[in-house]
This record gives C-alpha cells, structure tokens and sequence, in this order.
C-alpha cells in the first residue's frame, strides 16, 4: 500500500503565485490539475488520453496546450519512420502498376 503523505502549508504557498500566472484555466484548481497533468504526461506517468482527462480538458484542448507550450504530444520514432518508408514504397510500387 502506498504511504500517504500531506504536502507543506509552505510548499503550496510557494507555487500559488505561480499557477496564478498560468494562462490555461481560471480557478488555481483548474490551473493546477493542468500544470501536473502536463508534467505526468512530460515525464511519461501517464498517456495522453489520461493526461487531457487528469487535466479536465477535451484531448484536442490539451493537445492545444500542450503545441502552445512548445511540447511535443507523440513521438516519431526510428521504427515508425521505417515502417511509414515501407508503407510509400508499396505505395509507389502500386501507383506504378496501375499505370
């Protein structure tokens, strides 16, 4: 079982100013359950799909957030990649029998 702990009256206070600065949200409970939901989602804690729900926002808004901050929302890997340069070549391959 996890322990539970309590955070500091002084920690919280700490970080209030700075979620009030925050631009997505208006209550400093919607500001803070987006600023965490970012920070799982960054540190992969949680998927995207999680992460917009923690947050309280739809996927497409979070995934806005998440461009307007400058945060990459999925990841093109080398697998990936060579999967899509096999795609296009079969692609290529059956435009080029078509004609």
């Amino acid at each position: 079982m996890l322990k539970q702990e309590t955070l500091k009256l002084d920690t919280i206070n700490e970080f209030l100013p700075l979620l009030q600065k925050a631009d997505f949200g208006v209550s400093i409970e919607e500001k803070f359950r987006v600023v965490m939901a970012i920070g799982l989602f960054s540190d992969k804690l949680v998927t995207l799909a999680r992460a917009a729900e923690l947050s309280g926002k739809s996927l497409s808004v979070f995934i806005e957030i998440l461009n307007r901050k400058g945060i990459p929302w999925m990841e093109y890997t080398e697998e990936s990649l060579e999967q899509d340069n096999i795609a296009i070549s079969k692609y290529v391959e059956l435009i080029g029998e078509e004609k």
